[in-house]
């Protein structure tokens, strides 16, 4: 993995975060998600799987499916692919990664990444911390109730809003869609396919940001959601190596997907990446976490 540049220090952003509006805001999100049965799939497809498979020894031959980085993964998938492969490794569990063209049909859930680990197929970084908690290792054992029901708010921000804001430039901002999306995610398949299934998912996901109220969104409204969402997440960082104390939680693999993804993703303007890197302290985390685990292993391994 490549270091991270960073750039210029740009000034720290102060926006006032009211917690019980976020969270009202997100559990909102997530009825309307229910009610379109996007989240009933995820349940139905991966958590009766990590009862099922949880208390097995976690085995040498894990695989982890996703899509082709260099020609063919997008912003949304790269970073979710990427948090949850930062959380295995905070785990320091094994993993070999299995590229493929077709990972989203793959998955059960129809989103990347999956892992397939005996019998078992878990997708999404939820279900995959909750499978593997069934055998009995965990990122939040030192954290009381309260902090774990606050870490799983700042998770539910990141997804509600930084996940989206992925999905709406990758798939609804036309200058994006036309010189990034549409090649990239059409390039693995012979024509007509590549249309047919790059249509097929832009349709997708319009209608799912549509009912939770994005797609009406301009640019402008996009980004001041982003930095809002990452003024709170900087708020709740402060001056820590990690969110919750000196120990990194799926929190932090979760953060550090989506920061390093959006840094590192080539786009027609970097407004987005200006925006996140604003943060200077949001900049630190993310490359204190690369640093741990890649730089770390690389040296060991040399």
């Amino acid at each position: 993995m490549s270091k991270i540049s960073m750039g210029k220090k740009l000034n720290k952003k102060k926006h006032s975060f009211r917690k019980d509006a976020l969270e009202s805001k997100i559990q909102n999100d997530i009825k309307t998600e229910e009610s379109l049965g996007f989240a009933a799939l995820i349940n139905e497809t991966s958590v009766d799987t990590t009862i099922i498979g949880g208390q097995e020894p976690w085995p040498d031959d894990v695989k982890l499916f996703q899509p082709y980085e260099t020609e063919q993964i997008l912003l949304p998938d790269m970073a979710n692919c990427l948090a949850v492969r930062v959380f295995l490794k905070m785990c320091n569990l094994k993993y070999t990664v299995e590229y493929r063209v077709n990972a989203e049909d793959m998955s059960p859930s129809g989103r990347v990444p999956f892992i397939k680990c005996g019998a078992c197929l878990v997708s999404d970084l939820e279900p995959i911390t909750a499978f593997v908690g069934n055998k009995g290792i965990s990122l939040t054992s030192h954290l009381d109730a309260a902090q774990k029901s606050d870490m799983r708010a700042y998770m539910s921000l990141v997804n509600t809003v930084l996940g989206n804001a992925e999905n709406y430039i990758t798939w609804c901002d036309n200058q994006t869609y036309s010189e990034i999306t549409k090649p990239r995610y059409g390039s693995v398949h012979p024509f007509p396919l590549n249309h047919i299934l790059t249509y097929m998912r832009r349709k997708s996901v319009i209608k799912r940001l549509t009912a939770l109220g994005w797609y009406e969104k301009n640019l402008d409204k996009v980004y001041e959601e982003i930095d809002r969402a990452c003024s709170a997440l900087s708020e709740r960082l402060d001056k820590g190596n990690f969110f919750f104390g000196d120990k990194p939680t799926e929190l932090d693999a979760l953060v550090f997907g989506h920061i390093f993804t959006i840094i590192t993703t080539p786009l027609p303007t970097n407004r987005f990446a200006a925006t996140v890197t604003s943060y200077q302290n949001l900049r630190d985390h993310c490359q204190r976490v690369e640093r741990m685990l890649f730089y770390e292993e690389e040296e060991k391994e040399t």
